[in-house]
Formats: C-alpha cells, sequence, structure tokens
C-alpha cells in the first residue's frame, strides 16, 4: 500500500489533533510536568548530590545524561507525552487514580 504526500500529511495532523486534545485536560498537563519531573531527576539529582557531597561521580553522571537528553533526536518529549497518555489511559480511566 503505497500512501501519497496528502494521505501522509492527513494523517500525520490527525494524530498531532488527537495528541492536542489528550493534553488539554488540566490533570493531564499536571501529570504530563510530574513526568517529565520524574524523568529529569538523574539529572537534577546528580547535580544537588555534586552540590552537597562534592562526590565528582555525581557531577559525571547528572552531565553526560543531561548531554544525552538534550542531544538531537533525542525523543524526550514524545517520550514524556507517551508515558503520560499511557498513565492516563490505563489508570485514570479505569478509576483507580481518579474520577472517570
Amino acid at each position: 500500500m503505497k500512501l501519497n504526500k496528502e494521505e501522509i500529511i492527513t494523517k500525520i495532523k490527525k494524530f498531532l489533533k488527537e495528541i492536542w486534545n489528550e493534553c488539554k485536560d488540566i490533570k493531564t498537563v499536571i501529570l504530563l510536568i510530574i513526568v517529565m519531573i520524574i524523568m529529569y531527576m538523574p539529572i537534577w539529582g546528580g547535580y544537588l548530590l555534586y552540590y552537597y557531597t562534592k562526590k565528582t561521580w555525581a557531577l559525571v553522571v547528572a552531565t553526560s545524561m543531561l548531554t544525552f537528553w538534550a542531544g538531537p533526536f533525542t525523543p524526550f518529549f514524545p517520550l514524556c507525552i507517551f508515558i503520560t497518555l499511557f498513565i492516563k489511559r490505563h489508570f485514570f480511566n479505569k478509576g483507580k487514580l481518579g474520577d472517570k
């Protein structure tokens, strides 16, 4: 099955619109922020650990992880969005962590 350029653009727009509709809820935005904080925890935690203990390995680990996640072609935000929507769909919608 070969797709032409217009069909691909239409599918991409539809996918982005669905993602945007899912992220409009304030609970989802808060959950996304929490997921981003947790994903960046080794970085800011490593810098805090270095600041308080002066252990150079903490600085090296935090800097190398920051270099990796801030690098080009690293899917940090798509990964955070995926994790957020996964948690929302599997926990919030089943009534385990919030109302329906």
